[in-house]
């Protein structure tokens, strides 16, 4: 399988890459700064920003899917190319004949399959008075993709940890019984499986340990 990744320098997107190429997949990196990827055998880089249709159109023709990381940083200056950047992905992969979408995001993204969960409610309150413009970009970036006529998936994220675990990670609607805490390498395994086996598509749901 050819997996085209973009928020490829972030430490889920390096996972991402690694383990997808140790299982056998061909990979394609955009990037805006190759020098923060790893050098690993196999690896296919295409350099430009999330404004470069041209180099976002190299970077997803011919792939079989696209595994998207991108997200809010913590200064202001990451959240504005964001929802922009992601229609164009949705543009270049449409013109390009490129159907599956794999995309995180978090709960703040909200789902029309969502159930009542304290637990979200109060996260989500968090981040959208406390951090109002990655909330807007969030909510924003998943209206994008749920717009398109692309196979996607909207993988909603809680919080995010390294140490790696032996379990899978399981994927659930909110409202469901579950944990709030996800190791970066069970998302990997998670968003590449998802990539190829279809199993959520034009579906959000949140993903956890357990």
């Amino acid at each position: 399988m050819h997996i085209t990744v973009f928020g490829a320098t972030g430490p889920a997107g390096k996972l991402v890459i690694r383990r997808a190429l140790d299982q056998g997949h061909r990979v394609t990196a955009y990037a805006r700064n190759p020098a923060k990827l790893d050098e690993l055998p196999g690896l296919h880089v295409v350099v430009g920003e999330l404004d470069d249709a041209a180099a976002v159109r190299t970077a997803v023709t011919g792939a079989d899917a696209v595994i998207s990381l991108l997200g809010p940083g913590r200064d202001k200056a990451s959240i504005a190319p964001l929802v922009p950047g992601m229609q164009t992905i949705i543009d270049q992969m449409t013109e390009a004949g490129t159907r599956r979408l794999v995309t995180t995001s978090t709960p703040s993204a909200p789902d029309p399959a969502d159930r009542r969960d304290l637990r979200i409610k109060a996260l989500v309150t968090g981040i959208r008075y406390g951090a109002g413009p990655a909330y807007r970009a969030i909510v924003a970036m998943a209206e994008v993709v749920r717009a398109s006529t692309l196979d996607w998936t909207i993988v909603r994220l809680p919080l995010l940890h390294d140490k790696p675990l032996d379990a899978p990670a399981r994927a659930r609607q909110i409202g469901d019984s579950g944990g709030l805490r996800l190791s970066r390498t069970s998302l990997a395994d998670f968003l590449i499986g998802e990539a190829e086996d279809a199993t959520w598509v034009c579906q959000a749901p949140i993903l956890a340990d357990r």
